[in-house]
């Protein structure tokens, strides 16, 4: 339950990924390989610093580290994300005809960027130090 923000992250990334008809198969192969190593290490990480440091009450130490770590990982995790996402937009917009489609189709990029912001601040929130 504590990842869930992770799995739900994970799940749009390979929700996207495997519906895209412009991926080839080895290239979507790895994709989902990346995030699944990243994220096995994101946890792995996470977990040790949880058990190095926490202890009552809380060191700064643990904030620190905690803190550090997921910060250093954000851009591993959406750079290539929004990667995917422009270069699907790209490809819909490319094969698409019509101003009207066209036209929806970037009006579409608003609610997915609220949405990619969205999980940016949220997966962000890993880190939280209060």
């Amino acid at each position: 339950m504590e990842y869930m923000a992770l799995w739900f992250l994970l799940g749009i990334i390979f929700m996207i990924t495997w519906t895209t008809k412009g991926f080839r198969l080895w290239l979507k192969m790895i994709i989902t390989i990346y995030y699944l190593v990243l994220s096995f290490v994101f946890i792995m990480r996470k977990e040790e610093i949880y058990r190095q440091f926490h202890t009552i009450p809380v060191p700064n130490t643990f904030w620190d580290a905690n803190s550090d770590w997921v910060s250093s990982l954000i851009g591993f995790y959406f750079l290539p994300f929004l990667l995917i996402l422009l270069f699907t937009y790209y490809r819909w917009f490319a094969q698409t005809s019509g101003t009207a489609k066209k036209v929806g189709i970037v009006l579409s990029l608003i609610p997915s960027g609220v949405v990619f912001f969205c999980l940016l601040v949220i997966f962000s929130m890993y880190g939280y130090r209060p």
